[in-house]
């Protein structure tokens, strides 16, 4: 099991910081996605269900082909079930149901949060040094959320305040998942099954969800956008899924967070290219507080 205060010494500072890099692109993507997927007449629960559905066959396809099939669920089933539900269920669902009314690149900001929450967990914990660095870090952090959501609810009807505080549901939710993986690892578990097992678990969760709040799909309508932005969804999914499970397990549960310094300004982007949308000041400000915080947080161990 890895400390999750440990160094990104395992595979190697570059090819660390790499992988990090790469995961936080396909991130940024994924918030996209979910933009899309919002507007093509899928329930948040049947996006999520057939999401989960093509993750597993893509997991397990991957396992079969390396020989790393999950043998026995003792010992690890309590642990599949907590990170489904904290890394797919929850966030998938709140991020889909925000993402209808909120901007791509607010939803990536709001995202991109999630060190700040991981690291205020550890200093909970006592597994992070409490320092002068990690306070100030923690406190841009909580500022930067501020600046965008004391304005909305400060607005007639609270604006978009609600939706932003969904939103928050994914940041939350990430934090404490990474937290509880670098400290619950079971031993001898690969990376591969780790995520294969979690993916597999938040499919056969959504199931009695879907059956009662699903709906219809919406297959008459042929193949639109949002059925190629749901493949796409998938594809950066497997990619960044063996890249978190890999770096929470030779890195530890707060450095895997770093990937958001990417993931904030490819969502921005990404919300810029595909549909140009523009932010405000206050926006652009909150921004680069967390970007100070990611940045405080990051340095040193």
């Amino acid at each position: 099991m890895s400390d999750p205060a440990a160094p990104a010494t395992a595979p190697g500072r570059l090819l660390a910081a790499g992988l990090l890099i790469l995961m936080g692109m396909m991130w940024g993507l994924q918030f996209a996605m979910l933009k899309l997927t919002s507007s093509g007449g899928y329930s948040e629960i049947a996006v999520v269900m057939i999401a989960l559905v093509l993750l597993s066959v893509a997991f397990l396809a991957i396992s079969h082909v390396r020989g790393e099939h999950i043998r026995s669920l003792r010992g690890i089933l309590r642990f599949l079930l907590v990170t489904s539900v904290l890394g797919y269920v929850i966030p998938l669902l709140a991020a889909l149901t925000a993402a209808a009314e909120l901007s791509t690149g607010l939803l990536s900001l709001t995202g991109s949060t999630s060190p700040v929450v991981a690291v205020t967990i550890a200093l909970a914990l006592r597994t992070e040094r409490v320092s002068p660095r990690r306070l100030s870090a923690v406190a841009l952090g909580l500022l930067s959320v501020g600046m965008i959501l004391v304005p909305q609810v400060e607005a007639p009807g609270f604006g978009m305040a609600p939706w932003i505080l969904l939103a928050l549901l994914v940041p939350l939710s990430y934090g404490i998942e990474s937290i509880y993986i670098a400290r619950h690892w079971p031993e001898g578990m690969t990376a591969l099954q780790a995520v294969t097992g979690e993916t597999v678990a938040a499919a056969i969760l959504m199931v009695p969800l879907f059956a009662l709040f699903g709906g219809t799909l919406p297959l008459s309508s042929g193949w639109t956008l949002a059925e190629t932005a749901i493949l796409i969804f998938v594809a950066a999914g497997v990619v960044e899924s063996l890249i978190y499970f890999y770096l929470i397990k030779h890195t530890g549960g707060v450095f895997v967070n770093f990937g958001t310094f990417v993931s904030l300004f490819a969502g921005i982007g990404w919300g810029i290219v595909l549909f140009g949308e523009s932010h405000s000041a206050v926006v652009w400000g909150a921004a680069l507080l967390l970007m100070g915080s990611l940045y405080l947080v990051s340095r040193g161990p």
